[in-house]
């Protein structure tokens, strides 16, 4: 079954100023909590970056588009309990404000639907909470 998982918290920050911290592909460890290393594979579409996390778990995602202000990758290497996973980051700004936004798609079966969708949302909530964190200390 399709499921989709989608995240936003607004900022008073500029879209620019988010964007340098969330928008480059290669760096996602700076502001996403429990990356311990990450490794980088080619430029552009079709980068690959391989995630350990400090579980020791490795994931590597798949850079598939890429354009102002938002990018989108796919999850090809890693254990997790669906399949056919679409991601996208984006930064949309207003006056000096900003909403920055994940939303993905995955395939998941009716059992691992609601921990899958539960454990995205909370992943990239606590991802979120820690860019607004950084954020309040510039």
């Amino acid at each position: 079954m399709k499921a989709t998982v989608s995240v936003e918290l607004s900022l008073p920050h500029s879209l620019e100023t988010i964007w340098a911290l969330v928008g480059p592909f290669e760096t996602m460890q700076t502001w996403f909590p429990g990356i311990i290393d990450i490794r980088i594979e080619g430029t552009g579409i079709g980068t690959i970056r391989h995630l350990t996390m400090s579980d020791g778990a490795i994931f590597s995602d798949q850079l598939t588009q890429q354009s102002n202000h938002q990018y989108s990758y796919t999850i090809v290497a890693g254990e997790v309990p669906f399949e056919n996973y679409l991601g996208t980051v984006s930064v949309i700004g207003d006056n000096g404000s900003s909403l920055l936004k994940y939303h993905a798609t995955i395939d998941v079966s009716e059992e691992n639907h609601e921990p899958s969708v539960a454990f995205l949302s909370e992943l990239y909530t606590n991802a979120f909470g820690n860019v607004k964190g950084m954020l309040a200390k510039t």
